[in-house]
């Protein structure tokens, strides 16, 4: 079940050369991209869902194993809204089933529903004590119809509890099988400084395919930079564009040159 997913790194705009927009009668004139003003903040976000089958995945036999360890282990917030009942999670080693749950939980809850995202997993294994060994966690969201998957390199801890005194938190968003290839962009507030507009909180920049968004991040006031952005892709070498809105203009920037 390990998903091969690969992460580059890219200087967002590095050598993008644009030309500073100017308006006659409120009509910014472009050179490199276009603007467009909207009524309202755009709703970016990546589109999870795909058309998978619930996996048929069977619980390992105790008897087949010399001991085992419990995880608590929490879905990210992006992925908690999605969250049911026919959800599962499973644990891999070398592809061996060693740990199957469902459904998820609420901790510090007595009805079951607020915060609804945390799976009690009990993992089996015959490694011994202090052994590193690759595991990989799969989530299959039932709402969604997608398996998230994300391994890890991690000392099997005989009998502990993982989750409890530090919080397990996979960032599953970044091993969905509808997107094998992630890129990870840095962003600086000076690669976007061609566009000549004052960068504030509730600014947002994202990468689309067509109509499709693959990625969004928002501007950081605090550190005056953009939070990094990741690019979601289908396979190697697609194109996107970036689009740009700037909150205090109510305008969107679409630049003209592909990435």
């Amino acid at each position: 079940m390990n998903k091969n997913i690969l992460y580059s790194t890219a200087i967002l705009l590095a050598s993008l050369t644009l030309g500073a927009c100017s308006s006659d009668d409120d009509e910014p004139k472009t050179e490199g991209y276009s603007v467009e003003t909207v009524s309202e903040a755009p709703t970016w976000q990546v589109d999870y869902s795909g058309s998978e089958a619930r996996p048929d995945w069977q619980e390992p036999n105790p008897g087949d194993y010399e001991n085992w360890t419990i995880m608590l282990v929490q879905l990210e917030e992006a992925l908690k809204p999605c969250a049911g009942d026919d959800d599962l999670m499973a644990l891999f080693v070398d592809g061996e089933l060693r740990g199957l749950t469902s459904p998820a939980i609420s901790q510090g809850s007595t009805d079951g529903e607020d915060d609804k995202g945390t799976f009690v997993l009990k993992a089996y294994g015959n490694e011994s004590d202090q052994n590193v060994v690759s595991v990989t966690l799969s989530y299959y969201c039932s709402s969604l119809q997608q398996t998230f998957s994300r391994t890890v390199q991690m000392t099997y801890d005989m009998g502990k509890v993982y989750g409890l005194d530090e919080d397990l938190v996979p960032q599953f968003t970044l091993g969905a099988a509808k997107y094998p290839v992630v890129t990870q962009l840095l962003l600086t507030a000076t690669d976007l400084s061609p566009l000549d507009v004052t960068f504030a909180s509730g600014d947002m920049l994202a990468a689309f395919i067509g109509n499709e968004c693959r990625g969004t991040t928002t501007f950081n006031a605090q550190l005056a930079t953009f939070n990094t952005l990741t690019v979601f892709g289908r396979q190697e070498g697609e194109a996107y564009t970036l689009k740009y809105y700037n909150a205090a203009t109510q305008r969107v920037y679409t630049l003209s040159k592909n990435f």
